[in-house]
Parts: C-alpha cells; sequence; structure tokens
C-alpha cells in the first residue's frame, strides 16, 4: 500500500514538472461542504458509511486527488482509499484509484440516496456486498460531439477479496443496523449476504462508454470487459471473462407522456467466474414478483420498459400532479446458463419521493421464491 501511494506521489510530480514554471507550484487544498465530508449512504452490512476527505488540485486543473477515509458504522471499520485523475489534453485522461472498501455489483438497480431511503425506512437492501483492497488504473480517450460522447478504455485491476455481512451458518448473534421497519426480518436487514471465494483477483480491463444528449431525449450505455489472469479456484483452473452492459434512455412521446428504458446483462465465458463476479436480480427495483435477489449467477439478462403518464389533475401541494406508469420487465440470471425468463407486467401512480405499484407474473410458475402478484411502495425522485 505504501509503495503505490509513493508511486502516485512520483507521477504526480512528473505531470506537474511538465507545467509551464510561471505557474505556482502549491496545489490547491479545499474541504467539500466546508468541513471535508461527502456524500453518506446507509446499508444492512456496513450500516452508515461516512467519507471525509480533502480535494487537492494541482495548479493548472491537469491533476486532481481525493484521498478518502470512510467511517463504517456497523463494521466497526475506518477504510483508507485514494483517487487520483489526470486530464492530458482534453480528451485523454488517467483514472487511478487504491483503497479498501465495501464493493457490490448491483449498484444498478437502485441509486445511492434511493437504496439508503429504502434501507433505512423499510429495511430493504438491494445490494449484496464484499470487502476487499482493490487498485484499479484506466486510460480513456473521448470523443465528443454536441449532443454525442464516445470513450473507449483500458486498464488493470487487482483486488484481495473477503466475505461480509451475515454470511455464515450462526447468524443468531450477527449485528444488523438499525432501521425504521424490518430490523429483524430474514429477508430485510438481516438478510443473508451470500460469501464470495476468499483470494485475490488480477485482471484487465477494457471498456468503451457512450453518452447522448439532445432536447430531452437522452440515452447512455456502457460496456466493461474483464478477463482475469490470476483468480481464486472455483470449481477448476482457468480463467474467466466477463461482459457487463448497461443501457438507458428516456426520450418524450406525445404531450408531457415519456417512455424509459433500461438494460443490464452479464456475459461471462472461459472459466465460471467467482461469486463476487455474480449479478442478482429479483425485488422492487428489477422483478418484483420475485424475493429480493433471489435469481444470481454470471449470466444475467434483464430489460425494463416504462411508460409515464402525467396527469393535469389533481394538483397537489408541494408535489404536483400524479403521475399513471405503465411498466413491462423481464429477465433472467444463473450459473453457466440462463433459465426461463421471468416478466412482470405493472401499474403504477407516483408523485414526488413515492411511488406505488402492482405487478403481476402473467407466466406464473410457483417456486419458493417466486409469487403470482406483488404490491410495491418505494421511493422515486424521477416523477
Amino acid at each position: 500500500m505504501r509503495r503505490i501511494i509513493l508511486s502516485l506521489c512520483l507521477l504526480v510530480s512528473l505531470v506537474t514538472s511538465s507545467r509551464s514554471e510561471a505557474q505556482d507550484a502549491d496545489p490547491v487544498f479545499s474541504l467539500p461542504l466546508g468541513v471535508g465530508l461527502r456524500i453518506p449512504s446507509y446499508d444492512r452490512v456496513n450500516g452508515l458509511s461516512l467519507p471525509w476527505g480533502p480535494v487537492i488540485r494541482i495548479p493548472g486543473g491537469r491533476v486532481q486527488i481525493d484521498p478518502i477515509v470512510t467511517y463504517r458504522s456497523n463494521l466497526g471499520e475506518v477504510d483508507p482509499s485514494a483517487r487520483m485523475q489526470v486530464a492530458f489534453g482534453n480528451f485523454d485522461s488517467l483514472d487511478v484509484y487504491i483503497g479498501r472498501g465495501t464493493f457490490t455489483n448491483d449498484s444498478w438497480i437502485r441509486s445511492d440516496l434511493i437504496n439508503s431511503l429504502a434501507v433505512i425506512g423499510v429495511g430493504s437492501d438491494a445490494r449484496n456486498y464484499f470487502r476487499a483492497k482493490r487498485g484499479t488504473a484506466e486510460l480513456s480517450h473521448s470523443f465528443r460531439t454536441e449532443t454525442f460522447l464516445i470513450a473507449p478504455s483500458v486498464g488493470a485491476l487487482h483486488e484481495i477479496d473477503w466475505s461480509t455481512g451475515i454470511h455464515g451458518l450462526d447468524t443468531a448473534d450477527a449485528s444488523a443496523p438499525w432501521s425504521v421497519f424490518g430490523r429483524n426480518g430474514e429477508r430485510k436487514m438481516r438478510r443473508f449476504n451470500p460469501g464470495i471465494a476468499p483470494g485475490h483477483i488480477t485482471s484487465g480491463l477494457v471498456g468503451i462508454r457512450g453518452k447522448y444528449e439532445q432536447e430531452e431525449l437522452t440515452g447512455s450505455f456502457n460496456v466493461r470487459v474483464e478477463h482475469s489472469f490470476d483468480e481464486p479456484v472455483i470449481l477448476d483452473e482457468g480463467h474467466f471473462t466477463q461482459t457487463t452492459f448497461d443501457a438507458k434512455a428516456n426520450f418524450p412521446t406525445f404531450g408531457l407522456q415519456s417512455f424509459q428504458f433500461r438494460g443490464h446483462a452479464i456475459a461471462t465465458g472461459g472459466t465460471m467466474a467467482p461469486p463476487q463476479r455474480f449479478g442478482y436480480l429479483g425485488g422492487a427495483g428489477t422483478l418484483a414478483t420475485v424475493d429480493l435477489l433471489a435469481l444470481r449467477g454470471d449470466r444475467l439478462v434483464f430489460v425494463e420498459g416504462e411508460y409515464h403518464i402525467p396527469l393535469v389533475r389533481p394538483l397537489l401541494p408541494f408535489v404536483g400532479a400524479p403521475v399513471i406508469s405503465l411498466r413491462y420487465a423481464a429477465g433472467s440470471a444463473g450459473i453457466d446458463t440462463l433459465p426461463d425468463f421471468i416478466q412482470n407486467i405493472g401499474i403504477g401512480l407516483g408523485v414526488k419521493l413515492v411511488k406505488v405499484e402492482y405487478h403481476i407474473d402473467p407466466n406464473f410458475s410457483d417456486t419458493e421464491f417466486t409469487h403470482k402478484n406483488a404490491f410495491t411502495i418505494g421511493f422515486s425522485l424521477s416523477l
């Protein structure tokens, strides 16, 4: 860890030495929110995650360093980390991260804010977690127009992983963070957190992301390929190659009505990926008629389309007019193969902050983790 931090400092000095001698060599030091606090989060494994750290900008604006320490109340840990971003000209950039922390593959399901509110309110955490010491370095180049951005990247990753949360057989004395409702629920704050394969992973990374914005028409995608060179042995020796794909689109239709699309997919080749690379489906954020994150695997496909119909009346104080939503979602997840897809059809009514939905599975097949219908109440900031 010490050697890597010294290497980062050396790289900063090399970059800044190429700047004009007329520029001031002293870095610009600032504290976010005036005291150095970053945006906190809350979940069933970490409890409160409270990050603190300054922002250091090298004069000239080409280098930014974010050294952060994060206190995690339920784990009783203080995790150090640092991120350095270096801009080479207007189109090339280097992003380097090193640190210890709690990681998840499920942040695409809900934003940090929405997931934190759901955890605090009803004990619903739509993420699974593992702990790791991780280092990454990625170099990217961007192509830009007034409406479109595309940025390919290449990099490397090395991490040392271990399990966390309630994942063993003896869970009677395991602690769970506080929530208003669901603190002691086995599907809520005390929900089992899957164990992972302890050990280290060394990988090469290739990616490409894109973004399109023109008035009310927006869309984005992100493709990331990870090829392992060294990883924990699960079933047999070999290396995995995993591709993760995300896509979103939002566009107007008639009048004030609009349509939103979201897709997420994971494809794995070679040997089976270790559990810390699994994806999960189930619950109100994905398939509401499936128990929360009950489907898992190194292969996953999820698609969702939602049509929004704003009402003119009634106009409610503070939150405005209600919005009717029509939703279709389908998905599947498995190890080595994809089982039959599960479909959900739903209708919802929402205002700012709160959304109520009713979902059915039109091709319901009874299992221990699926249901014919589901009623959900959740937070929404997008209506």
